[in-house]
């Protein structure tokens, strides 16, 4: 019994050295676990990072984007303000008809059709029927060119004339649709911008957050 009595010291020692072992183990065990989980969680943050950049991206060329649509808004509205504000058949007329009446083209005939609304700005054609040469049209085509408002020769049909001509000048038959424009006042262009907006956010879903898997350990 002294005996067992005087070596319970190493039974004690043994004791304490084998849970000292046990517990290294198992901190061992726990870092050789959270290195394994390294590159899982590097690789997670690489794929954040990248995420990241495609959104920063992304952001980047809607802003740029908008800033484009407001540009071409910005010039919708410069050229919608050099329309003038008002058609006027009277005048309108008048100078058709006084430039075909100063190239001397014969039978003339003005009719004004009922004006159009395209958006920013309203259209109006005048019909012109009348007769003349190659060259007394193309000076009066010129003519419409160089007038002081907006003008457009939106159709033009020449046919010679069916009676036979005997002189130099071959006189044909001709109808020009010349059109004018007006701005729109009650017309303000629409960027969409805010239905691109109002689209992106209702597309962006809010990711769940996910907590990172902690391992726990004794003392790690």
């Amino acid at each position: 019994m002294m005996a067992i009595v005087s070596r319970l010291w190493l039974f004690i020692l043994l004791g304490t050295a084998y849970q000292t072992y046990t517990k290294f183990e198992e901190h061992q065990l726990n870092i050789e676990n959270l290195n394994n989980q390294i590159p899982a969680v590097q690789n997670s943050i690489t794929r954040a990072k990248k995420e990241r950049k495609q959104l920063e991206n992304y952001f980047a060329d809607i802003e740029e984007a908008k800033q484009r649509i407001q540009k071409v808004r910005d010039d919708v509205e410069k050229i919608q303000r050099q329309f003038p504000s008002e058609i006027s058949d009277t005048e309108n007329i008048s100078m058709l008809s006084s430039i075909a009446e100063s190239l001397n083209i014969k039978n003339v005939s003005l009719s004004p059709n009922p004006e159009e609304m395209k958006g920013f700005y309203f259209s109006k054609a005048y019909n012109v029927k009348a007769e003349g040469t190659f060259l007394q049209f193309l000076i009066f085509l010129e003519r419409i060119s160089e007038a002081p408002r907006l003008m457009n020769i939106k159709d033009i049909k020449l046919a010679q004339k069916s009676n036979k001509q005997k002189g130099r000048f071959q006189v044909i038959n001709a109808e020009v649709v010349v059109e004018v424009y007006r701005y729109n006042q009650a017309h303000r262009e629409d960027a969409g911008i805010d239905e691109i907006e109002k689209k992106f956010e209702q597309g962006i879903k809010p990711k769940k957050s996910r907590r990172a898997k902690k391992v726990t350990g004794e003392d790690v």
